[in-house]
């Protein structure tokens, strides 16, 4: 887990941790690919919208990994809203629904506020060989 604050300078921050995580657990690179976009995606809307911090969460269970994304601060952002083709912002979301296997987007405001996003995938690890 890493804490930073919610600021576009620090959204390279966060795919290097997630990114040096992956390699760490032996993720295949198809994977890896696909979940720096997707980190890259949640934490750049959070740098966006987020006032305060924002907290990435990676975790490996079995072959899934999770990825969970929470920013803080005060109200100012919509629920997740469709796109035109033309449009030049507001695809993140619908780039990380299809490239992850499920999705989960939740206001968090009355617990703190924010936006909390999480997206989950299953990945190839490497086989460990039997001595």
């Amino acid at each position: 887990m890493i804490t930073l604050p919610a600021e576009k300078s620090q959204v390279r921050t966060v795919r290097r941790f997630v990114l040096a995580h992956l390699n760490r657990w032996g993720v295949a690179e198809e994977d890896r690919d696909r979940i720096e976009l997707i980190v890259g995606e949640l934490a750049g809307n959070s740098a966006r919208h987020g006032r305060a911090d924002m907290t990435v969460h990676l975790s490996l269970g079995g072959r899934d990994v999770c990825v969970d994304v929470h920013d803080t601060g005060p109200p100012t952002r919509s629920c997740p809203h469709s796109t035109r083709p033309r449009d030049e912002r507001g695809r993140g979301l619908g780039i990380v629904g299809h490239l992850a296997d499920w999705t989960h987007w939740s206001d968090t405001r009355h617990q703190r506020h924010g936006w909390r996003a999480r997206a989950g995938l299953r990945v190839v690890l490497p086989v460990c060989a039997a001595a």
